[in-house]
């Protein structure tokens, strides 16, 4: 309402003010005109040999400055009392204007006639321009003794066509200050009328404009209070009706909300009862910090339950199959030192005794899941284990495949951990590595550190992961490998987590994988 009555009010005053402009303009301009068209006509009377001769005896008792008086006096009678007849001399100068003769009205003003007086410099350059052009001229609307005065300069001519004064006629501007002041006023009352007009105007419609938002005020008050029935009644489809139909829509979610959070919180144990007494927000996000949190434990009690059962059906595995395999085994290798069987049947034997290698492999992967504790921690050479991981793994990547093993050791840094069970996870991890790269490539291991943390950044450039893939990384029973049970990698990350570390994987299909086991560093260096 304000920004819209000071349009209308900027509006008013923009259009008064040029009517103002244009209309003062317009009345100066005729009263110019007349003035002009004045000076005109009682130059054409003035006789210029009565002129000439009170130019050569400058006597006020000459019959001929009687006759020019009386006839100058008639401008003032005949006209108007504002207007003023005199004839100057041409003697114009710094020092003012002279008259020659002038009218009783002059006389009354304090002009003296052959007495030189101050005139403004518009006045006197405007009657040294009459004298040169030879023709009427005007001056604008100048100030002089406190009043304002337009005047207009007539050359009087002599028989040879020489200047020989100036009849001047000038009006008193008044009339023009007194008519903008009650336009002004005018002004003035009409934009006060127009303000009120538009004031109660503007009231009433913007009431009526503003009722369905005091209404979505007062639902999100009731809302607020924790009243999610309110309902905002819809009367159109403009944008406040939509607005409205969205206002409705969100205390549906809202009521929906805290009615499955109590829901969840009877499920969970506690609070769903008081949270559906309270309902209020800080309630709810209290309570649904509570169900994030017990989710968490849920799931840490799920994983807990899972290794457990997995660290007892590995147990169950290692006393109930590793016996009879380890006596199938010996039959195996004895078979195999055999000189009677042929090639193929030693090639047989072989295969036989790398699955039975394979199954121990597997099920002392089971028996790491089983301890129960950790082995004692201690000092380790992180530099000195990444060096003897990658020799032992060269032979492995020089006849598998064409790949190029790089060890790039920033520092020396020294874990806290177990030397044995860190040494498993970067053979597994770098072995995991160079089975990825088919085509060969390049597998890299870099040692350095971060922050408490010394880190083994393993690098290669095979297959790569997608995202769902990462996901599903380190569960158990989960591998990308034909053959493989995906308890090496879960094993992985068991020992890490144990060691209070934390491995980190990055990959994209087709661009390799980078996996950064980060273990803390033994607290004498630190």
């Amino acid at each position: 309402m304000i920004l819209t009555l000071c349009i209308s009010s900027c509006i008013v005053l923009f259009t008064g003010g040029i009517a103002l402009s244009l209309q003062m303009k317009e009345m100066k301009e005729q009263l110019i005109d007349h003035l002009v068209g004045l000076t005109s006509l009682w130059s054409s009377i003035i006789q210029n040999e009565n002129v000439e001769k009170v130019i050569a005896t400058k006597d006020t008792q000459d019959t001929h400055y009687q006759n020019l008086s009386e006839q100058l006096s008639l401008i003032n009678e005949k006209n108007s009392n504002v207007q003023h007849g005199y004839i100057l001399t041409l003697d114009i100068n710094e020092g003012g204007v002279t008259p020659l003769v002038t009218s009783e009205s002059c006389e009354e003003l304090g002009m003296r006639v052959f007495t030189s007086f101050n005139a403004p410099e518009v006045f006197k350059e405007v009657a040294e321009k009459a004298v040169e052009t030879k023709e009427i001229t005007n001056t604008s609307v100048y100030k002089a003794e406190g009043t304002s005065w337009i005047s207009a300069f007539s050359p009087l001519l002599n028989q040879d066509g020489e200047v020989i004064a100036l009849l001047v006629i000038s009006t008193q501007a008044t009339s023009i200050d007194s008519f903008q002041k009650e336009i002004v006023y005018s002004l003035c009352l009409i934009f006060l009328i127009i303000t009120i007009v538009v004031y109660f105007i503007f009231k009433k419609i913007l009431n009526k404009l503003l009722e369905p938002v005091n209404e979505i005020i007062s639902g999100i008050n009731e809302v607020s209070n924790g009243n999610f029935q309110v309902k905002l009644q819809v009367v159109d489809e403009t944008d406040l009706g939509k607005l409205m139909n969205r206002f409705n829509y969100m205390t549906e979610q809202l009521s929906l909300l805290f009615e499955r959070l109590t829901i969840t919180s009877r499920h969970l144990g506690e609070g769903g009862h008081n949270l559906r007494q309270s309902t209020k927000f800080e309630d709810a996000i209290d309570e649904m910090e509570n169900i994030i949190q017990k989710t968490k434990i849920l799931k840490e009690l799920q994983r807990a339950e899972k290794m457990n059962a997995i660290g007892q059906l590995a147990a169950s595995v290692a006393h109930e199959i590793r016996n009879p395999m380890t006596v199938v085994k010996g039959f195996l290798q004895i078979f195999k030192t055999k000189k009677e069987l042929s090639d193929e049947e030693q090639a047989f034997v072989k295969l036989m005794i790398d699955e039975m290698n394979r199954a121990e492999t597997i099920i002392n992967d089971y028996l790491s899941l089983a301890k129960p504790d950790m082995e004692s921690m201690e000092r380790v050479d992180a530099v000195s284990l990444a060096n003897k991981a990658m020799d032992l793994m060269n032979s492995f990547a020089m006849m598998s495949k064409n790949i190029q093993l790089e060890t790039k050791i920033e520092e020396q840094i020294c874990v806290n951990g177990n030397r044995s069970e860190l040494n498993q996870v970067l053979i597994n991890i770098l072995k995991n590595g160079i089975e990825a790269m088919k085509d060969g490539g390049v597998l890299s291991l870099r040692v350095y550190r971060e922050g408490s943390f010394g880190v083994f950044e393993i690098k290669d450039s095979g297959i790569g992961m997608s995202k769902g893939e990462l996901e599903r990384l380190g569960t158990a029973f989960y591998s990308l490998k034909e053959k493989g049970t995906g308890m090496g990698l879960m094993v992985c990350y068991q020992i890490i987590e144990r060691m209070k570390g934390k491995i980190d994987v990055v990959s994209e299909k087709g661009n390799g994988t980078t996996f950064t086991i980060s273990i803390p560093l033994d607290e004498s260096q630190e």
